[in-house]
């Protein structure tokens, strides 16, 4: 599909165009969502270059993902997307930079481009200005796409702090964890760190495509106030960074933490079993002596000897849990 937005004003307009028709003349941003063979053709008629393909967006190499190409910019970074879901992924999205137009192609619907488009398709949004270019777009998209990893990231912070005194604030009254508990903790936790090298993932692109940015428009003129966004939006990428790290690091204490608590309960219950079995030692000794059944065994023969022999079994049974007690080891 495709979808342009043209200039009007202090804001954006959109539209969808079909392969064949004209560019609008205030054509600023032209966004490729799963676009067919067809379309890429069309926008590669409007602009004069290539788009890059699917193929092309999953390349991990620096060189594959930054680039120019015959005065045109190509940059590609992975965003997260589907944050809403239980398959919470990252996805490539392509920013090719014509001119003063910039074209967008990506193959999922990151939250960030829709909570873009709704502000800046309204007047007043403070993105749009009369003589906005591409770049402009894009720095709007960038910034769109870090606050709602941030958003992100209070959503995870939360999860954490859930788990974390699951684990750590439990009140002594309440009962131990039980083995269902310990299992669906260690998911929890397992899939909130997947989750943040995911979003790490995302981060650094981001960090990288604005390194780039930054690096390219050293040899060229740009404004201060673009320039200005462009540090803003780097010291949120590195903060986000930094506070990812934090996250990474709690997580992965709160994986150690469960993890030692599962190891303490398994030895408590091997303890049990351990004293337990030190304990009917004794009086099975004493039964196995008496299933003897020799033929000269006084005891066999009064009335005293099988009530006899059952309390030197308990008593032989009491005395060392007595005394294991004593010790306090159970």
């Amino acid at each position: 599909m495709i979808q342009v937005y043209t200039l009007e004003g202090d804001r954006i307009a959109g539209a969808a165009l079909k392969p064949g028709e004209p560019l609008p003349a205030k054509a600023l941003w032209i966004d490729l969502l799963n676009p067919t063979a067809e379309e890429d053709k069309a926008v590669e008629g409007w602009i004069g270059s290539p788009v890059p393909t699917d193929k092309d967006m999953v390349e991990i190499e620096e060189s594959s993902r930054f680039y120019m190409e015959g005065g045109v910019q190509y940059l590609t970074t992975p965003v997260l997307h589907a944050t809403d879901s239980n398959h919470r992924t990252v996805s490539p999205v392509s920013f090719v930079l014509a001119g003063k137009h910039l074209v967008t192609v990506r193959y999922s619907e990151p939250k960030a481009f829709s909570l873009f488009i709704n502000r800046a398709t309204k007047a007043g949004n403070g993105l749009i200005e009369a003589d906005c270019t591409g770049i402009s777009v894009l720095l709007g998209l960038i910034e769109a796409i870090t606050d709602r990893l941030a958003d992100i990231l209070e959503g995870a912070t939360e999860e954490i702090e859930a788990a974390s005194n699951a684990i750590l604030h439990r009140r002594e009254h309440e009962r131990p964890m039980s083995t269902l508990e310990f299992r669906r903790t260690l998911t929890r936790i397992g899939g909130l760190g997947a989750f943040l090298s995911k979003v790490r993932e995302s981060l650094s692109g981001i960090s990288r495509l604005l390194a780039y940015m930054r690096a390219n428009m050293e040899g060229g003129p740009p404004r201060k106030e673009m320039r200005n966004r462009l540090d803003s939006l780097e010291r949120d990428a590195r903060s986000l960074e930094n506070y990812v790290d934090f996250l990474s690091n709690k997580v992965t204490f709160l994986l150690d933490t469960i993890v030692g608590l599962i190891s303490v309960e398994q030895n408590a219950i091997i303890k049990i079993f351990s004293v337990a079995a030190v304990g009917l030692m004794p009086p099975t000794l004493i039964a196995s002596i008496y299933g003897m059944n020799f033929q000269f065994m006084p005891e066999l023969d009064e009335r005293w000897g099988y009530p006899l022999t059952l309390g030197v079994m308990a008593i032989s049974a009491v005395l060392p849990l007595y005394y294991f007690w004593r010790k306090g080891w159970f």
